[in-house]
């Protein structure tokens, strides 16, 4: 699986959340799907592990060979294993897929319900925001008439 972005995956509390874009690891996990990884100490034959390969991108494969410091993955839809790999490109495990998850995400990334989010939770913190003040306007007035 291939990813559009060539950067390093954005890690919050040791997790990193992914899409993915390819069928290559198909039927295990489908093309849309959000992926957690997990930077782990140890790595096993048969882990789905995401890694950067040579042209700099992130790919997510099952390891189908390993010693002490390199790897052979491959797609499990694929017919040809990848390129020997070092340990150290390694960025994670794949410790859960969700499909459900990796359209809705999808979704909400499209311009126009991205936009239409932005605005409903602007309008509602605007409201709360006016709520409050009101609120304190009105206590202030009830503890002057007292």
């Amino acid at each position: 699986m291939k990813f559009i972005e060539k950067e390093n995956p954005v890690n919050l509390f040791g997790f990193s959340f992914l899409i993915v874009t390819t069928g290559s690891m198909e039927p295990e996990i489908k093309a849309g799907e959000l992926i957690i990884i997990k930077e782990v100490k140890e790595y096993k034959k048969n882990d789905i592990v995401t890694f950067v390969d040579q042209d700099e991108f992130l790919v997510t494969h099952r390891i189908i060979e390993l010693n002490e410091e390199k790897m052979i993955t491959k797609g499990d839809n694929n017919d040809l294993e990848d390129e020997e790999t070092q340990l150290e490109f390694i960025k994670g495990k794949v410790v859960f897929h969700s499909r459900v998850l990796g359209y809705f995400i999808l979704y909400l990334l499209k311009p126009l319900i991205f936009v239409y989010v932005i605005f409903i939770l602007t309008f509602n913190i605007i409201i709360v925001f006016f709520a409050k003040e009101r609120k304190e306007i009105e206590d202030e007035d009830k503890n002057f008439e007292k």
